[in-house]
């Protein structure tokens, strides 16, 4: 028989009971809509990691300052005066893997505006905390070596500090009091958006770091430095270099441990890059257990359908059509069962997961390649689970077949 023939045959037998076809589709639909979900919601969490690590950078190098061993104790003995601001000279000048670092100040503090107070963490920093970190000023400028030099009481701040002290406004040019000391806002960053551990990168101001240790800080001194790599370096060589040359600042002895931590970010983001894929692959497992589910009940329809049209086989055998037409005509059934049920599933997956991104705000990705690999999944389905019923109609015997009451 030519494949439309079969086809036809298959609608018209499927439809002599539509409320058993449609249950039967509905298994489908419930496994590939939970398996189209899951993938959406994975696939949207990978992209956020990706866009998280293309915005805030994967080759930059926290250090800070860890105390001393003495006497099989670790002592915090007070961080030295300048410590970490020579040590990022001295990174930047002997280090050919790193091409930029800087002593890092962080105090939260009451931030008052002409339009509003609001606290927030204010940063110390050099210039080349812009590059390190990837930060982008959309308005204004960056603060520089003469605003250093001049301990000019000048600041950068994030749209979400920005939105909170002056609403609409851009509040380039304004002043703000920090600490009851007045700085100008001479620059205005592009937005980072929220971290994988939930953290509000634009919710930040950046000072200069010697304006910052002057009129802010108090007694509260640095002691964390960041760095970065240089481009196309590898990071355990930048890594090590920085560890070799504070060793040697700190005249630390070849038997005594590090009186610093050094955190790498490229660590922490392929960390939680693995533990998303981990996540997503279980996620599509547990998913996949309804489509199999729908794949069981595929394959009992197809045999309640075999034992009830058992004399319809037997006239068929009779007037001339063979075991491989009965076989392809059952697995043409199943075929299209699971066909509607992929294309319906994709659909449903498809509303849910604008649902889900709508009332959660989780970030989802529905691609085309979906809509394919949900019609060919559930096409493989119903030919797995198809085979049996319609291999078992083909080997009826023809007058047993008649005589079936």
């Amino acid at each position: 028989m030519s494949p439309s023939i079969v086809l036809s045959e298959a609608f018209r037998s499927l439809g002599k009971n539509k409320v058993r076809t449609a249950l039967s589709v509905l298994g489908i639909v419930i496994g590939i809509a939970a398996v189209i979900t899951m993938v959406a919601v994975g696939e949207g969490a990978r992209r956020r990691v990706e866009r998280e690590i293309a915005a805030l950078g994967d080759d930059w190098i926290m250090v800070a300052y860890w105390g001393v061993q003495r006497g099989g104790a670790r002592r915090q003995q007070g961080i030295p005066r300048n410590l970490t601001s020579g040590d990022a000279d001295a990174i930047e000048r002997e280090c050919s893997a790193i091409r930029a670092a800087t002593p890092v100040n962080r105090i939260s503090f009451q931030v008052v505006s002409s339009y509003g107070n609001y606290q927030t963490s204010v940063h110390g920093t050099r210039p080349a905390y812009f590059d390190i970190r990837r930060l982008e000023v959309i308005d204004g400028r960056e603060f520089n070596a003469d605003d250093m030099r001049m301990l000019g009481k000048v600041c950068c701040m994030g749209i979400t500090a920005s939105r909170e002290l002056f609403g609409a406004m851009s509040p380039v040019g304004q002043t703000v009091r920090i600490n009851r000391v007045a700085f100008e806002v001479i620059g205005l960053l592009g937005p980072k958006g929220v971290g994988s551990d939930g953290r509000d990168n634009d919710d930040i101001i950046l000072a200069p770091f010697t304006s910052f240790e002057r009129y802010l800080a108090g007694r509260e001194g640095s002691g964390t430095l960041m760095a970065a790599a240089a481009y196309g370096e590898d990071m355990a060589v930048a890594k090590q270099q920085l560890r070799d040359i504070l060793r040697q600042r700190h005249r630390l002895a070849d038997d005594e441990d590090d009186d610093f931590r050094i955190f790498d970010r490229s660590l922490t983001m392929q960390a939680n890059a693995e533990a998303t894929r981990t996540f997503n692959t279980l996620l599509t497992m547990i998913a996949s257990i309804s489509l199999l589910v729908g794949g069981v009940g595929i394959m009992n329809i197809m045999l309640v359908s075999v034992t009830e049209r058992t004399r319809e086989i037997g006239l068929r055998m009779a007037i001339g059509a063979d075991a491989h037409h009965i076989l392809e005509q059952f697995l043409c059934e199943a075929v299209v069962l699971c066909g509607m049920g992929g294309l319906l599933g994709f659909g449903f997956g498809w509303g849910v997961s604008r649902f889900v991104s709508w009332h959660y705000g989780w970030d989802t990705v529905i691609s085309h390649w979906m809509a394919a690999l949900a019609v060919a999944f559930a096409t493989a389905v119903g030919l797995f689970f198809g085979f049996y019923p319609a291999w078992r109609a083909s080997q009826l015997d023809p007058i047993d077949a008649l005589r079936y009451e």
